[in-house]
């Protein structure tokens, strides 16, 4: 970052919130370096460090627990944090979500907050994965390969994170993670939701906005860059594979109903609007939000973004209240919305 102020030219087509310019500021006062100046080791310290303190704290009122989800790619297995909130009904909403990062960068603690948040405020039970990060250079779709293992075994062990039986269950991620949850609705069938916020959901990243937003904060070229060389770079199919890309997609129909949240400031948001668009032209439900005036990474930076991060949050409760079972015995539970009151705009 320079010191001069990256929202300039933007001035005038876009009304930049003022969490934004905070961002900026606060970028341009702590002198940051970019991802490829740090390095793959520092720069998972530092991203680690920076985005923690940056989304605040949370008081969770449930039960929180580690399970180790066996897989046939690594003998230690999978690690997951469960999330499941006093207020979850009777039959309660899964929904597993995948972080951020690039495939090199995040972890659950750097996604903690946020996702205890959404648990607590939507009743539904939420587990945070800790996939395995790139590179990895022979095994490229480690990523992909730890995502599926974990939807696929959560959907036949329900009960293992509080869950029944017949609990509805859903995919969900940011960014690199949203990619993750794209290629899993690809892989994994009986899905009934996805939630994809500023997912990388077109890896050929041709877009108008890939280049209007290059030396945005958040995320610009430079950290395309830096993801496409560490986290990328041996994926030898990256633009056909449907796993890996979403618009390369054949079997679009087949995806549950979606809720995509993007950033108006972003490189990403052309990808995510273009993946919205052929969803629905497949017949598949499709709630789309932009969030307007902040750039891509505002979703868990609650301490600066506090007014936006809520009300992407919303968005997220709400629909994933739509999901929530009526009680074992028949009746409704009136603590969240039947799920015979299902909508979608």
């Amino acid at each position: 970052m320079t010191g001069q102020d990256p929202w300039a030219p933007f001035e005038g087509k876009y009304k930049i919130h003022e969490e934004s310019r905070e961002f900026g500021r606060l970028l341009i006062a702590s002198g940051f370096k970019s991802l490829s100046e740090l390095g793959v080791e520092k720069a998972k310290q530092v991203v680690s460090t920076q985005f923690v303190a940056l989304s605040g704290e949370v008081d969770f009122d449930g039960e929180e627990k580690e399970i180790i989800i066996p897989s046939p790619y690594t003998l230690e297995g999978i690690p997951v944090s469960v999330y499941k909130p006093t207020s979850a009904p009777e039959v309660p909403a899964i929904m597993v979500y995948f972080h951020g990062g690039g495939w090199v960068l995040g972890s659950r603690k750097t996604h903690e907050v946020t996702l205890k948040i959404i648990a607590r405020d939507s009743g539904a039970i939420v587990v945070n994965v800790e996939y395995r990060l790139m590179p990895i250079p022979d095994e490229p779709y480690a990523p992909l390969d730890d995502a599926e293992v974990v939807t696929k075994w959560l959907m036949e062990n329900k009960e293992a994170v509080g869950g029944k039986p017949n609990s509805k269950f859903g995919v969900g991620g940011d960014s690199s993670g949203g990619q993750l949850a794209i290629g899993t609705t690809n892989e994994v069938s009986g899905l009934d939701f996805q939630i994809l916020v500023y997912p990388l959901a077109d890896t050929s990243l041709s877009q108008d906005t890939v280049r209007e937003f290059k030396q945005v904060p958040g995320l610009d070229e430079n950290d395309i860059k830096f993801y496409l060389h560490h986290g990328y770079s041996q994926i030898p199919d990256l633009l056909t594979n449907p796993r890996v890309n979403g618009m390369a997609r054949t079997n679009t129909a087949t995806s549950p109903p979606a809720l995509i949240i993007l950033a108006e400031l972003d490189l990403l948001r052309g990808g995510g609007i273009d993946y919205a668009e052929k969803l629905r032209a497949a017949g598949v439900k499709v709630q789309l939000e932009v969030i307007r005036g902040v750039p891509h990474a505002f979703f868990t930076l609650r301490k600066i973004f506090e007014t936006t991060t809520a009300q992407a949050y919303d968005y997220i409760v709400k629909f994933l209240k739509q999901f929530q079972k009526c009680s074992s015995d028949g009746k409704p539970d009136h603590t969240v919305f039947c799920c015979c009151r299902f909508f979608l705009r």
